[in-house]
């Protein structure tokens, strides 16, 4: 197939997850011996793979860059047909929908949350703030209005971006439930494929020689978490649990690899429970420099809240990546998580939004070595057999050839 994937794919120092997801989907889609082109930041991220046509867009502002991304989209679609045309943002469905159908024979759209959940935890955040500063009550209610208009606008655009479409891949069956419920889209238009991992580039490292290699006491025992600092993440419960585990483990240190909103409010937090210096912030990560964080620490975490991931389920690459590790995981009793832990044996899911769970569970694998190994095991076997990023695009690669034979 000739398909034309309309995001760009940035950096991969930058490794958040819809940045991972979008590179290992292209990288393992081209392996399968299709015709791939991109739009990209970074001339060398992609190019070296065989069947990857990369259309460079210089970096610059905000607006420069979406000036100079569109031009190249318009420029391809004039002179160019593709079988299909992929894409996870709908504001390009959107466009795409209206403006180009001629251009390619089928349009799937990758759906990997509902939009109205997230908006409203950081609208939440954002009024929050807006209530504890006197005299700003002007501003929260323009706060208030700005993103009540902004929501209405970008559901229109997915909604038609949705309508569009041919075939809609959903990561969670709650998605796709959601989609159904919500939205009325016909339940036979919606497949659900899961998010992978790298197995290639997540596997079991020396421990030791991780640790070494950045500079951390070779001698205690470090909690890991990998990902965006962003609300739904839940890490203010793993702040909160901090003082219970290190009144068991006074040494033992937490290391957050990420970036993301939630970082300030995250430190403030620590500091007022007289943790901060046992907290590690790495800041964002190289992508392939994840694995050695991971392979370092004893044991890794996923604490997601009840809002919006309870409602859809979760896909979460984190889980994945910390499996195909070998790392036991403690995360938060969710549906897509607990099924993954329950499946696989690799981990202990814990009620969501409690430090005192949380912390429990975590201390019963810092004292239970063998338990860490056979968890760890576990989790290996199942993601490597189950998860990898290759078999994900085999499944994608299906749902696109079915709509187009159909």
């Amino acid at each position: 197939m000739k398909i034309l994937f309309l995001d760009i794919v940035w950096p991969l120092y930058l490794a958040d997850g819809s940045l991972i997801h979008r590179f290992e989907l292209v990288s393992n889609l081209a392996r399968l011996g299709n015709e791939i082109h991109i739009f990209t930041t970074d001339r060398a991220s992609l190019s070296n793979i065989s069947n990857i046509h990369c259309h460079y867009v210089p970096p610059g502002s905000f607006f420069s860059l979406a000036f100079n991304y569109f031009r190249r989209y318009v420029n391809i679609l004039s002179s160019e047909t593709f079988d299909v045309l992929y894409t996870r943002n709908p504001n390009l469905g959107f466009l795409s929908g209206i403006f180009c159908k001629s251009r390619f024979r089928e349009m799937v759209f990758e759906l990997n949350g509902i939009p109205e959940d997230e908006s409203s935890l950081f609208r939440t955040k954002n009024e929050e703030g807006s209530i504890s500063q006197q005299g700003k009550k002007r501003g929260f209610s323009f706060s208030k209005t700005y993103f009540t208009m902004h929501s209405r606008i970008k559901l229109f655009i997915l909604k038609k971006a949705l309508e569009f479409s041919d075939r809609i891949i959903a990561v969670t069956p709650g998605i796709k439930a959601n989609l159904e419920k919500v939205y009325s889209i016909p339940g036979e238009k919606i497949i659900v494929v899961s998010n992978g991992a790298n197995t290639s580039l997540f596997k079991p490292l020396d421990q030791r020689d991780c640790r070494k290699e950045l500079n951390l006491d070779p001698e205690i025992c470090y909690v890991c978490f990998v990902g965006n600092l962003a609300p739904w993440q839940g890490l203010e419960y793993l702040v909160k649990a901090a003082p219970s585990i290190l009144s068991r483990f006074p040494e033992c240190r937490f290391l957050i690899v990420g970036d993301g909103v939630m970082k300030n409010e995250l430190l403030k937090l620590s500091r007022e429970l007289g943790v901060e210096d046992r907290f590690i912030f790495t800041g964002v990560v190289a992508y392939d420099r994840v694995p050695i964080y991971i392979n370092a620490s004893d044991v890794c975490t996923a604490p997601f809240i009840f809002a919006r991931n309870a409602k859809i389920g979760l896909s979460p690459l984190k889980l994945y990546e910390y499996m195909a590790c070998g790392k036991p995981v403690v995360a938060s009793d969710i549906t897509g998580v607990s099924d993954v832990l329950e499946a696989s044996k690799g981990g202990i899911p814990v009620l969501p939004e409690s430090p005192d769970a949380l912390s429990e569970a975590v201390l019963k694998l810092l004292e239970n070595p063998d338990l860490r190994s056979k968890l760890g095991s576990k989790g290996l076997s199942y993601v490597t057999e189950n998860y990898s990023w290759y078999s994900v695009a085999k499944q994608v690669d299906r749902v696109c050839k079915s709509g187009l034979q159909g």
